[in-house]
Order: structure tokens, then sequence, then C-alpha cells
């Protein structure tokens, strides 16, 4: 069952997609260890106190690379049919399609949990709900008072509001996706954006991807369904920065490619999944020239 992120999982560690990238290759093979023997193996720094090692598996299990159990001490990692296909196409997440995937699994939200809450709760609140309680352009500070609204004035909330910001801007994490960008006001002060999701067919794979997984933690017993509501509940457009239209053509994509029926009669788009989800995975990077 999926289970949250502790909010301070990372530490003061960004997910650097090399690390990412040997910690996916450990978990297809042996998969198993103490911190200690992983950070042997796959050469991830890890301290006598602290370390990488733990912070990374949890980023790629948020990110629906990897499945992870912890028991006396010994990791047992495996891979999902995702970070099969990663680890296969695009070892090291330098692809920008990976990274978007990436992005929006670890931004998702925790199935249909109520009140709503993510996977890893700080990207759930920055991406999906804090577009309207942040607006377009919003400074750090108004981050980290969202972040206490939820989770309490927590000493660590302020240097991981600043790291989860950082791993947009760092060309060794996510800086090359362009997620979010760093406008300055009149004022000459930094400024974050959102930016929308590639609306460029390379990417309408990973989109899907993500749709069939959400889909599949929130709605697992169902195959038909409204859009509206699979939107409203899983904040696939919130996530993606999406109006109607934009997610029209998408849809349209999907129905093309014969990976969904689409109904309007309806008033509203109602999808009907045509394809497992294992097969909209193995379609992930085939749009890419």
């Amino acid at each position: 069952m999926l289970k949250s992120l502790p909010a301070n999982f990372p530490q003061t560690f960004l997910p650097e997609r090399r690390l990412l990238g040997q910690l996916l290759a450990f978990a297809g093979r042996s998969g198993s260890g103490s911190v200690t023997e992983i950070s042997d193996e796959t050469g991830i720094p890890n301290g006598k106190k602290t370390g990488k090692v733990e912070p990374m598996i949890h980023f790629t299990r948020g990110m629906g690379l990897v499945t992870a159990e912890k028991s006396t001490g010994v990791w047992r990692l495996g891979r999902t049919p995702l970070g099969e296909m990663v680890s296969r196409e695009d070892a090291f997440l330098s692809e920008p399609v990976t990274m978007w995937l990436a992005h929006l699994l670890l931004s998702r939200r925790l199935g249909r949990a109520a009140p709503a809450t993510g996977v890893a709760d700080p990207w759930f609140v920055l991406f999906a709900e804090g577009r309207f309680r942040l607006g377009e352009r919003f400074d750090l500070n108004a981050y980290l008072n969202l972040l206490t609204e939820r989770h309490g004035a927590k000493q660590y909330l302020k240097p991981l509001a600043g790291l989860v910001t950082r791993m947009y801007s760092e060309g060794t994490s996510f800086a090359d996706a362009a997620i979010l960008s760093t406008p300055k006001n009149a004022a000459g002060e930094l400024l974050f954006r959102r930016e929308p999701a590639p609306a460029e067919i390379a990417f309408f794979p990973a989109y899907a991807v993500f749709l069939w997984l959400i889909w599949d933690e929130a709605f697992g017993d169902v195959e038909q369904m409204s859009f509206d509501e699979l939107a409203r509940e899983t904040r696939i457009l919130s996530l993606l920065g999406w109006d109607g239209a934009q997610a029209a053509v998408w849809l349209d994509w999907l129905a093309d490619q014969h990976l969904a029926q689409l109904d309007r009669y309806t008033g509203s788009v109602v999808l009907l999944r045509l394809v497992k989800t294992g097969q909209v995975i193995d379609r992930l990077y085939s749009e890419l020239v």
C-alpha cells in the first residue's frame, strides 16, 4: 500500500540524478543491504550519522521508480515497471521527459486521502494545492508560510522550503526540465513561477504514464470515468499547469493512439482506458526523436 514520505525525508540533500540512477541500478541487482552496504556498492556518500543513501531511497520511491521496505536495519529495494523502463532507456534521468514524469509523481496526491495530502507533501503543497494559495508568482516566505500552516512551526521547514525550490535550479538535479523558473519583481527580489508542462507530443506518453499510475492508485477498480472527476480528485491539471483546452489536445492524442476512448456526449469527457498500465509504460519514450 502506498504510504506518504516523512515531511523532512530529504534532510538537506537534493535528488541528484546521477545518484538516483546508481540507486536504480542497485535496486535491479541485489537490491538489499544496510545503508553502509548500499553506500559501498553504489558510491552514494554516507556519513556515520547521516548521509545521502536514505534520502535517495525516499526520492526514488516517491518518484515511482522503486519499491522500498526497511526491516532490522536492512533495506530491500526493487524496481517498479516504470523504474525498469527508466533504467533501461535513461539510466541517469537525463531526459527532460523522465524528469517531468519523476517530478509529477513526486508531487502527486496520496491516493484519495482526506484531507488531501501528498506522497511527498512539500511538493504536493507547492505544485498542486499552491496554485490557488500562492498565485502565479510567489516568494520563498509565502511557500514557507503555507508549509507551516499544514505542518506546524517546525525548525526544518525553512531549509526544506529552500531545498524544494533549489531542486529545480541545480544542474545536477532537475534544472534542465525547466519546471520552476525564477523571475524577479520590479524591486529585483527573487520570485518563483511554476512553468506549465510542455505541450509537446514527445512528452505526451509521460503524461499518459502519470495518468494511468495515479488512476490505478485512486480508482484502481474503475476503467471508465469522467475526466473532470479524475482531475478534481488527482489534481492532474494543477500539476500539469494546464487549462481545459490544453488538456483536450493531449486527450485527443490518447484517443488517436488507441490508449483511451473518449465520450464527449455527456457534456464532459468520459475516458475509457483501452490498455493496461504496463503497455503505457512501454511507450514512455516512443515519441522521442
